[in-house]
């Protein structure tokens, strides 16, 4: 499990980096403007991350660790409290900034991005392989099928979270709609949310 650093300087800096990024992206963001933001001198960034470049390796890893979490929360094979550690873990990827900066870092067309992109996928076939260990994969169910599918689900909840909001006029991933948000997606993955219609020819 991902543990950030909390209220240090270099954490300060960190998050106040983010919180522009996700605002300008990282291009468009100096570093003068990340100190003004987070009330420190260039040269103390500098000192945490040694360049601009490091700084948004930096935030790049804090968000990709804080999704991490949450995967990880998903795929939990005991199943206990399994939608509450999730609700925890999606919860610290729910400031506006922080959403479009990880959305921005995985759809972006540039080598970071297909970068970062296959750091997640690698860590959700990591974690394919742990349930599977622990018996909670069927035999005969495709594993790098099931992980992209994992991985695309986790991503649309969490990406997209506003916009479900607006829809269902609930939070999918606050304490009230992520339950309906589980039975719904247990019924659609069990098969019994979507039916044939009678009469319909098989496949």
């Amino acid at each position: 499990m991902y543990v950030p650093e909390d209220r240090t300087a270099k954490a300060i800096i960190r998050d106040a980096a983010l919180e522009l990024f996700g605002e300008q992206w990282p291009a468009a963001a100096s570093l003068k403007q990340v100190a003004e933001r987070a009330q420190v001198s260039q040269s103390l960034i500098i000192k945490h991350y040694g360049s601009r470049d490091g700084l948004v390796a930096a935030v790049d890893t804090h968000v990709l660790g804080l999704l991490g979490n949450a995967l990880e929360a998903l795929t939990d094979t005991d199943g206990a409290g399994t939608p509450h550690r999730f609700l925890a873990s999606a919860e610290a990827l729910r400031a506006p900034a922080t959403t479009r900066y990880l959305a921005h870092l995985l759809i972006g067309d540039t080598a970071r991005s297909v970068e970062a992109y296959r750091r997640v996928q690698e860590f959700t076939d990591s974690l394919v392989r742990r349930m599977a260990e622990a018996g909670a994969v069927a035999g005969d169910t495709d594993r790098a099928q099931l992980s992209v599918v994992l991985l695309a689900h986790e991503l649309s909840i969490i990406l997209l979270r506003d916009r479900i909001a607006d829809v269902l006029g609930a939070d999918p991933v606050g304490r009230d709609g992520l339950g309906r948000w589980w039975d719904t997606i247990d019924q659609l993955y069990s098969g019994t949310a979507i039916r044939r219609p009678s009469g319909s020819p098989g496949p």
